[in-house]
């Protein structure tokens, strides 16, 4: 997930909301002479290109078409998620970004960043100037040249838009390699049994499973397949034997999750807890405290008051220097 406020929503969200401030502060920057001279002008180089209309309507363009991205980023990235949901968040999404490829959904948005510009009086938007081409890449034929700005930037609002389409399309269609694990996942969450797609996994006994699948569902009709792990870890083992084939799909279907946000949590949060300043940190200590981070909740319960005794009454010298017991004790 990006990181860069540049590329997230809740930034851009304040930027355009907090536009005339932004400018404001700026153009007292670049013009207090307290402040060092690279401060300055980074602030009067700032300032000069949020006046242009060309940037305030790139910073439109990019909001509206990585608003629903994110959403879909934080969606994907839920603690609970199977393939079909994540199948089915993924093609509402190419849906909207479709519904906005139209020659009125653009006029809309220009019209939008127009008003907001003409409110701050900022520089209008416009054509860049027309460079002409070296000699030895003109052949010599008419080239296109934009008149207005609707010619010149509705390709770019376009191009957006078809890379964010393209690569969605790209990463969860029939190419990622989504859909054998869709099908599979579909068996244990509609109950229907498709012998077809079971066929490949030699470990599966399908007669079996068939057999097993109805009595399974009747009292526990999962939607996710953390739900089915749980509910099978939860089983004494006499009556976990009577579902050995569910057993093996929710192990089959547990080996390729359908996020790996989880895996990739984990390691940030490694990287937050083993800083440099840690790096004598033994194993046993950092495994202490990834557990301790990790279940923040169980941490936030325990009763600091007994912790402290027990932490005092483990050494002589602390409780010489604190005192055998606590005052409120």
């Amino acid at each position: 997930m990006a990181t860069r406020w540049l590329v997230r929503v809740k930034g851009l969200l304040s930027l355009l909301t907090q536009y005339a401030s932004v400018l404001e502060c700026l153009e007292e920057m670049s013009c207090d002479k307290v402040s060092s001279s690279t401060v300055a002008a980074r602030a009067s180089g700032l300032y000069a290109s949020l006046q242009k209309g060309t940037v305030l309507f790139g910073f439109k363009m990019a909001l509206k078409i990585l608003a629903p991205l994110e959403n879909l980023n934080r969606s994907l990235q839920s603690t609970y998620q199977t393939v079909s949901g994540m199948l089915a968040a993924v093609d509402d999404v190419v849906e909207e970004l479709v519904s906005y490829r139209n020659d009125a959904a653009f006029d809309a948005l220009l019209q939008e960043c127009s008003d907001f510009i003409q409110k701050l009086e900022l520089e209008p938007i416009a054509v860049p100037r027309l460079r002409k081409l070296p000699k030895k890449y003109d052949a010599n034929t008419d080239m296109f040249v934009a008149r207005t700005c609707t010619e010149h930037y509705r390709p770019a609002y376009f191009m957006l838009l078809d890379t964010a389409i393209v690569n969605l399309r790209h990463r969860f269609g029939e190419s990622a390699g989504l859909c054998s694990y869709r099908a599979l996942e579909n068996v244990l969450l509609s109950g229907i049994i498709d012998e077809h797609v079971l066929s490949p996994y030699k470990e599966l006994c399908i007669s079996d499973l068939q057999l097993q699948m109805p009595l399974f569902r009747r009292k526990r009709p999962v939607k996710t397949v953390i739900e089915a792990a749980s509910i099978i870890r939860e089983m004494v083992p006499e009556v976990r034997g009577e579902f050995s084939e569910i057993e093996k799909l929710v192990r089959l279907l547990l080996v390729c999750p359908a996020s790996s946000a989880e895996a990739e949590r984990s390691f940030s949060a490694l990287r937050r807890l083993k800083t440099w300043l840690r790096s004598t940190m033994t194993e046993t200590r950092l495994n202490s405290v990834v557990v301790c981070n990790t279940h923040q909740d169980l941490i936030d319960s325990v009763d600091t008051q007994k912790l402290i005794c027990t932490f005092i009454s483990r050494s002589t010298i602390r409780s010489n220097m604190f005192g055998a017991k606590l005052p409120n004790e």
